[in-house]
């Protein structure tokens, strides 16, 4: 397939197969009694209530306690402290059996810990630490809006249509192209695709723009394409047509992806 990997690529491979959101600061030990199951896992109600306020997460994985692990836990307690504004902590136990279905959600089982994901308010994984958990590496997990909608399309393995346009002031927001939406709603690709607007007169977005390479247009739309774990599979200038995207995915079926099976289902983390 002729298309070029982005940072958000790399972002979402570091990420692999995983999707969250945060909690409360929690201590470095097994929530439950005696490490019995409880009915409700005391992360997974820590990850909601980071999600309605709006904040990261910074998920702290451990699998027993060790001088190693300690000393992790103590630098990333310290610099997640400083970012208490926009981001809350969890500590999760792997071996915990109240936390089975957070961990197995997040398949991290056989990752090396400790572990910590960064978790934007919307489920997406935008960052995955092993080794060094200071505070200028936290703050590389905060992400754009449209940044982090795009790889929670990608890790639920979507196609991610991006629909970038200058939006004047009085407009509330970037309007959908006839032909992306032909394209979402169709039989074939409807549960497989997702949108993602994005104005390009948002300061916030500029970054996300440089990464894809796309130069903010002036009077026209740009449509980008992109397919799991995170690659550009076509970028598209102007008024642009269901059967002009299902023709450029085609054509990146039949390239340079193992077995022809980029798309939804084919090349990317699998759950």
């Amino acid at each position: 397939m002729r298309s070029h990997h982005v940072a958000l690529a790399a972002i979402t491979l570091a990420a692999i197969a995983v999707t969250a959101s945060a909690q409360q600061r929690v201590p470095l030990a097994p929530s439950g009694t005696n490490g019995n199951a409880v009915a409700v896992s005391e992360a997974q109600a820590g990850i909601d209530r980071a999600a309605a306020a709006q904040k990261y997460a910074f998920v702290f994985f451990w699998r027993e306690r060790t001088a190693e692990s300690d000393r992790a836990w103590g630098a990333f307690e310290a610099a997640a402290a400083k970012l208490a504004a926009s981001a809350s902590v969890v500590a999760v136990q792997i071996t915990n059996p109240a936390e089975k279905r957070l961990v197995d959600k997040y398949n991290v089982t056989r990752s090396p810990m400790p572990l910590v994901l960064a978790v934007a308010p919307n489920g997406a994984v935008t960052k995955a630490f092993t080794r060094t958990f200071d505070e200028n590496q936290l703050r590389t997990a905060f992400v754009s809006r449209c940044t982090a909608e795009c790889l929670k399309g990608l890790q639920n393995r979507k196609l991610v249509l991006l629909c970038i346009e200058r939006v004047p002031p009085q407009v509330r927001q970037v309007s959908l192209q006839q032909g992306v939406q032909d394209f979402t709603t169709s039989r074939e690709y409807a549960a497989h695709s997702t949108v993602v607007l994005l104005n390009a007169d948002d300061p916030a977005e500029a970054g996300f723009l440089n990464d894809l390479r796309v130069a903010p247009p002036t009077n026209s739309k740009v449509t980008v394409l992109l397919s799991p774990p995170g690659s550009v599979v076509g970028t598209f200038v102007g008024n642009v047509t269901a059967a002009q995207i299902v023709a450029k995915l085609k054509a990146a079926q039949s390239g340079g992806c193992p077995g022809g099976k980029c798309g939804p289902g084919g090349c990317g983390p699998r759950k």
